[in-house]
């Protein structure tokens, strides 16, 4: 039964992901680009020599986003993955939320978000940065 949902939770994830509604609250300015990077891919059941093979085959990708000031806020992703020339690629589109008080503020380090996702593909797995124009994405 496991496996089963494992498989069926792949076959969704397979399309369009998009994260829920974000409110825009007082202070907030405008809306722009965030770009994301990958900082780890695991097999969701990796080859263990000795044990049965595993039904479940993809992986878990977590990646960063980063945020251009101190308050800003995540305002939304939306992710599609393929298989272009036997390499995986997930298509990222990601919205940065400026706030007003994050023009004045000082930090050390911008702020990031980190998001998962789980891909029906084992091996390499590349990100591709897009922006969402209109009703299509476009490449950066």
């Amino acid at each position: 039964m496991k496996t089963m949902l494992l498989i069926l939770s792949f076959i969704i994830s397979q399309s369009i992901y998009a994260r829920g509604i974000v409110p825009i609250k007082k202070g907030d300015l405008n809306l722009s680009q965030a770009k994301g990077e990958i900082i780890s891919v695991k097999e969701i059941c990796p080859r263990i020599p000795g044990r049965a093979t595993c039904m479940a085959i993809g992986s878990v990708v977590e990646i960063e986003i980063a945020l251009q000031g101190c308050l800003d806020r995540l305002g939304g992703y939306f992710t599609h993955f393929e298989v272009v020339d036997g390499k995986g690629k997930i298509f990222l589109s990601a919205v940065n939320i400026s706030n007003e008080v994050s023009r004045r503020v000082m930090c050390v380090k911008a702020p990031s978000e980190q998001i998962t996702l789980q891909v029906p593909f084992e091996g390499e797995i590349e990100l591709v940065n897009t922006k969402f124009s209109g009703s299509s994405l476009i490449q950066l």
